[in-house]
């Protein structure tokens, strides 16, 4: 076989090679998860059993700001294959995803304020009874139409609050608005503002 036809035969399998690999590549891919499927996640799982109300840690670790001291992976990987006492959840890799994503946002998101920063959202007590007084801390000047309200799932069935509207505070970053709740068990507040955006916190009442 002439030289030039070897080298063109080892340029096609070479192309043909990178091809292969870049379109394995992109089949698997990560897409990115969605944190309000996380929370549910979350809520469902009881975390906040171990990793106490506000995931600020109890017999589980704090989990207030993971992104910072974990890459994504680190924390998939925490979930996918824990450690003891953790228990070992069936999860799909996309609900993998979709906890990495909420974990990642509960101190708030990007401190920085910029564009798509999360609010912060406190509960008083953090353990609640029978009621919460919710407040959310925005990183610039709160919305008009932030309201929150608490939602329990029981099966099929369905529970929950009105939207309560959330007041001024003293702080001109934060609103405030008082949160009953109708049983314990595990519950999701909500707060919505600018129209479409909303931030879910799981959290555990106890009655």
């Amino acid at each position: 076989m002439p030289f030039r036809h070897v080298v063109s035969f080892i340029l096609v399998a070479l192309v043909a090679s990178l091809s292969a690999a870049c379109g394995r590549a992109s089949s698997t891919q990560e897409v990115p998860g969605d944190p309000k499927a996380g929370a549910a996640l979350v809520q469902s799982s009881n975390c906040s059993g171990c990793h106490g109300a506000r995931f600020q840690g109890d017999l589980g670790p704090n989990l207030i700001g993971i992104e910072k001291r974990r890459s994504p992976a680190q924390i998939a990987a925490a979930i996918t294959h824990p450690e003891p006492p953790m228990p070992k959840f069936d999860f799909t890799s996309r609900q993998v995803a979709d906890i990495v994503a909420y974990l990642s946002q509960l101190d708030g998101g990007d401190a920085s304020g910029g564009p798509g920063t999360q609010p912060k959202i406190s509960l008083s007590p953090a353990r609640p009874r029978d009621s919460a007084t919710v407040t959310v801390e925005f990183p610039g000047a709160p919305p008009a139409d932030a309201t929150v309200e608490a939602a329990m799932s029981m099966g099929h069935a369905k529970m929950g609050t009105y939207p309560i509207k959330l007041n001024k505070t003293s702080d001109p970053h934060k609103l405030s608005a008082k949160v009953p709740f109708g049983m314990g068990g595990a519950w999701m507040i909500k707060v919505r503002y600018d129209k479409t955006r909303e931030v879910d916190v799981p959290i555990e009442v106890g009655q």
